[in-house]
């Protein structure tokens, strides 16, 4: 676990942002199933999570978890890339935007699903972290740097 004073308050972000992600698959897993009429076995769910367009928009949720779990295992969180973090979390969760995740995501929060709590709770970590300007494309590519960062560290405590 990386020694950093971002640390902490990164793995409260990633513990809050898993958190949302389970509630929100858990619920479009129950609209699935009323739709069909039947609950769905684990399998079958995954597969259609998947492979199915219509839960295409999940996507780019599940790539900045994967990378913010990447960035959590770092030996060391810097400032910068905590703040690429909140920078990317506020962009995708929190901004007013007509981007494909954002606006499902706002018409799922406001259809009655109790995403709200674990919303708050993930906008209110997200604050704690610092606040970087950077455009979308540096975001990106700070993000993959994290990916380098983690297998460089890999390596290094192989050899």
């Amino acid at each position: 676990m990386s020694k950093s004073p971002h640390a902490a308050k990164s793995l409260e972000v990633r513990h809050a942002l898993w958190g949302l992600q389970k509630e929100l698959l858990s619920s479009l897993k129950d609209q699935y199933d009323a739709e069909n009429g039947y609950e769905s076995a684990p399998t079958e769910w995954f597969q259609v999570l998947m492979g199915s367009e219509r839960y295409a928009w999940l996507r780019e949720l599940t790539s900045l978890m994967a990378d913010i779990d990447i960035m959590t295992e770092l030996d060391f969180i810097t400032e910068g890339h905590a703040g690429i973090a909140r920078a990317e979390i506020e962009r995708l969760l929190f901004a007013q935007s007509e981007e494909n995740f954002n606006k499902q995501y706002r018409n799922f929060l406001i259809s009655g699903v109790n995403l709200m709590p674990l919303h708050n709770q993930l906008k209110a970590h997200v604050q704690q972290l610092p606040q970087v300007k950077t455009e979308r494309e540096q975001s990106l590519a700070e993000r993959k740097n994290w990916h380098e960062e983690h297998r460089h560290q890999a390596r290094k405590k192989r050899n």
